[in-house]
């Protein structure tokens, strides 16, 4: 839209605050589809805005989402002054009122600008007279409220002064594409014989803040006789996407009424010649005839009147340098009309007309649907008699937020009762919803202002009257804040037997956006699924993925949802939790827990006397059998998932020399005859050590390292996509100064495998690795470290907390624990257990 960024309104006028009840039942209003009725919020409870008798006059919405509305005091020694209120986005709380001008002011239109500014034009009249009645010459005035501002509205600037002895009434206004702000109103000399013509006249505010001197865009007085002068009724102006502007108005005399329009094309300085587009209009009993009306937006300007034969007619122009189609008939059973219908313009070319049938008391409704071309049939949208003030003379308020749903809001009377009730119903997606209360009543009289930013989001300010009680009061579409009325949420998940982990929160409202954030154990996104389903559920799934593609490491994961609603700002948190991953890849060393599932810790390998193979796992005092049968000779070293199962694998050196891979399932048994691939038939006895430190050249396989016990050197042999060990490749020629090398997995939380290597004076060195199957020059940890251990193992993470663990045994057979810091160092140590010395291994 380009006026106002709402349409046009019907408003009341200061002093006439009185309604008329009609009493005439209207036709029932379908029920809306659930889809539709479900995605709108419940209107909030009024508030009050001021216990003073008063007239709404505007309502606009910002881009800030924040609200502005101006009304007119009819207080008996207020009469007339003009007040404005803000209220920010996503509250319920109205700033404190602002007087903007203590003199009578007849009527007030303000505009949301593009730059988040309000511009506020008014009518001021002089002081009344003892007699209440106001004399002498009006003027024109405007103020802006910066953005982001709630009450610091700039001082009044005069568009229009009593020099000019006019009496103004009637203003629109519309805001242009570079956020220029166009208005126009009806002007009549003061005191002068019925001779003298009425004018419209227009000016512009320009984005930095400068109104232009107004100019007259009509010809009044050039259809004038000698006897009577042609009357100018309700202008109405629109700016096109250009920027250029179009003004229609209603021109009567002797009469007869003409619609008429002109016009100034983007980068002309001055305004055509007004132009004659019909004089077929009806005639009413107040004012002749209803008042053509205009509204534009980025597909052109379009231009509605009722004709004689009251029927609505609709012409439209592509901008103000076109010139317009041929009428076309939008509704032809309109009834007996007060007010034209405001031309409703959607995003995607849709027009929307509501109108007040006043020979049935019923609001009713017609949508042009730009994909067809064709105008809907016409429908009701009351449910019961539409009030008709007396004073606007029209029973609704309409207006059409961005997204295309259209807000109506109209007062209707309450059956056998002589008071009324305020409701809204509003278009999305081509159906109504049923009609919703927003003052439920009873009242005596009620008379409001809408204004919507999308089709969950309306404002609402109405004035109201009941036994001698008086108010005026606002209310807003918005949900309650959002949270969590129930929830499936899988406390684990086995990705081998599931594809996806699949919770599902049910909200209170329906949220717009949500977004759910998966953590391991050390605060590192693992994936972030994002969704705006646009209703209270939330259903995610999960494939077990991280945002690389890699499978999420088992044990235990984070999750948080977060969402965002209509009317609120931010994104808060709904709920958390954890998660325990299995069928994910393996954590170093971790080959199941209590429930035989990998559980995202690392555990030991033990080998008894008797050549039974048992697991120790959680505090390592827990203990599984894996499997009987296995010589006290063997050198088993714990590996990762070589053989692309999902489940670590168990590298076996025999007393021969031969190496085998065996690939136990996850919680499997581990016996001699399960399954394995032989990696080398001979030869290994000459490695005193074998230790596998993790993924050393960033190809998510693990790697082994192996010392030659002879000559010291050490070599790098390359996990690879076959199930095998590449051929090896020389690191170092001679570390036989290390009596311990220790292949420790990621120790910095870089996901690069690192060593530990300490020497036979007992210093302890870091090597971390480079991911391209090398190391970084050795770094001295601790001195006289360790001088008691007989045993040093790379544990992986025996705490659970993401972080690579050290596990020793002394020469008393006494196992500590010393927790990783995961920045390359160790904590103080833990005793984990006793007796540690009667295994024949400890791998």
């Amino acid at each position: 839209m380009r006026r106002s960024g709402l349409p046009p309104r019907r408003r009341a006028a200061a002093t006439a605050l009185a309604t008329v009840s009609l009493v005439l039942a209207g036709t029932a209003l379908p029920a809306a589809p659930a889809a539709a009725a479900a995605t709108l919020p419940p209107w909030t409870s009024p508030v009050t805005l001021s216990s003073e008798q008063s007239a709404p006059q505007d309502v606009v919405v910002r881009s800030d989402g924040s609200a502005v509305a101006v009304w007119i005091t009819a207080a008996p020694g207020r009469t007339g002054h003009l007040h404005a209120a803000t209220r920010p986005a996503g509250s319920d709380t109205w700033s404190a009122p602002v007087v903007l001008t203590t003199a009578p002011v007849g009527e007030a239109r303000i505009v949301a600008r593009s730059d988040g500014s309000v511009a506020a034009v008014w009518a001021e009249y002089p002081s009344p007279t003892s007699s209440g009645t106001a004399t002498g010459p009006s003027r024109v005035v405007a103020a802006v409220l910066g953005a982001g501002q709630a009450s610091a509205w700039s001082p009044p600037v005069e568009l229009v002064g009593t020099e000019k002895q006019l009496t103004a009434s009637q203003l629109d206004l519309a805001q242009g594409p570079d956020g220029t702000v166009a208005a126009v109103w009806v002007g009549r000399p003061q005191g002068t014989a019925v001779s003298i013509p009425s004018e419209a006249y227009a000016t512009t505010l320009a984005a930095e803040g400068s109104w232009t001197a107004p100019v007259r865009v009509s010809n009044a007085h050039s259809y004038s006789g000698p006897y009577y002068g042609a009357v100018v009724w309700k202008p109405q102006i629109a700016s096109d996407a250009q920027g250029g502007l179009v003004v229609s108005y209603r021109m009567h005399q002797y009469g007869i009424s003409y619609v008429m329009t002109n016009a100034r094309p983007a980068g002309a300085a001055d305004w055509q010649t007004p132009a004659k587009l019909t004089d077929d209009i009806a005639l009413d009993i107040i004012s002749q005839t209803t008042n053509p009306t205009l509204a534009s937006d980025a597909h052109g300007v379009v231009l509605v009147w009722q004709d004689k034969n009251r029927a609505l007619q609709a012409v439209r122009r592509t901008d103000a340098a076109s010139g317009w189609s041929t009428a076309e008939t939008a509704a032809t059973d309109t009834g007996f009309l007060y007010e034209n219908p405001e031309p409703l313009l959607g995003p995607d070319g849709d027009v929307t007309l509501v109108w007040t049938d006043a020979s049935t008391y019923s609001l009713r409704t017609t949508t042009f649907d730009a994909a067809t071309g064709q105008w809907s049939a016409s429908r009701t949208l009351s449910t019961n008699s539409v009030m008709v003030s007396s004073s606007s003379r029209d029973g609704h308020d309409a207006a059409i937020a961005p997204d295309g749903s259209v807000h109506v809001l109209w007062h209707q009377d309450i059956p056998d009762m002589y008071d009324e009730r305020l409701l809204e119903a509003t278009l999305v997606d081509g159906e109504w919803t049923t009609p919703r209360e927003v003052d439920a009543g009873p009242r005596k009289s009620v008379t409001g202002e809408i204004a919507a930013s999308s089709a969950t989001d309306a404002t609402a300010v109405w004035t109201w009257t009941d036994d001698g009680a008086t108010g005026l009061e606002a209310a807003r579409t918005t949900y309650p804040r959002l949270a969590l009325a129930s929830s499936s949420v899988p406390a684990s998940v086995n990705f081998k037997s599931a594809s996806a982990w699949a919770p599902a929160w049910q909200a209170n409202s329906p949220v717009t956006s949500w977004t759910l954030t998966l953590t391991d154990t050390a605060g590192r996104t693992l994936r972030t699924l994002t969704g705006a389903p646009g209703t209270t559920t939330v259903a995610a799934s999960w494939n077990g993925r991280t945002t690389s593609g890699a499978w999420a490491a088992n044990g235990k994961v984070s999750w948080t949802l977060k969402a965002t609603q209509s009317g609120y700002a931010g994104t808060p948190t709904l709920a958390s939790g954890t998660l325990t991953v299995a069928g994910g890849a393996p954590v170093l060393r971790d080959f199941g827990g209590a429930s035989a599932l990998p559980d995202g810790v690392g555990d030991l390998l033990t080998l008894t006397s008797t050549g039974r193979l048992q697991l120790r796992y959680g505090t390592l005092n827990s203990v599984r059998d894996l499997g009987t049968g296995w010589p006290t000779t063997i050198r088993a070293v714990p590996f990762g998932d070589l053989s692309g199962d999902r489940c670590n694998d168990v590298l076996v050196r025999l007393s021969s020399g031969a190496v085998r891979l065996y690939k136990p399932a996850c919680g499997g048994a581990l016996t001699p005859t399960t399954s394995y691939t032989t990696l080398a038939t001979s030869g290994w006895n000459q490695y005193d050590v074998l230790t596998a430190p993790g993924d050393l050249t960033k190809d998510g396989l693990p790697d082994l390292l192996a010392r030659n016990a002879s000559t010291g050197a050490v070599y790098l042999y390359k996990g690879t996509s076959t199930g095998k060990l590449s051929a090896r490749v020389k690191l170092y020629d001679n570390w036989k100064t290390y009596k311990k090398v220790v292949g420790v997995g990621d120790l910095n939380g870089d996901g690069i495998g690192d060593l530990l290597a300490q020497d036979k004076a007992d210093n302890l060195y870091r090597y971390l690795g480079t991911g391209r199957g090398t190391f970084t020059a050795r770094v001295k940890l601790y001195a006289n470290w360790g001088a008691s251990y007989n045993l040093v193992i790379g544990a992986g993470d025996v705490t659970g907390d993401r972080k690579a663990d050290l596990v020793a045994r002394d020469t008393a057979g006494v196992l500590y624990r010393l927790p990783g810091t995961g920045t390359g160092g160790f904590g103080a140590r833990v005793k984990v257990g006793t007796g540690w010395g009667a295994y024949k291994g400890v791998f």
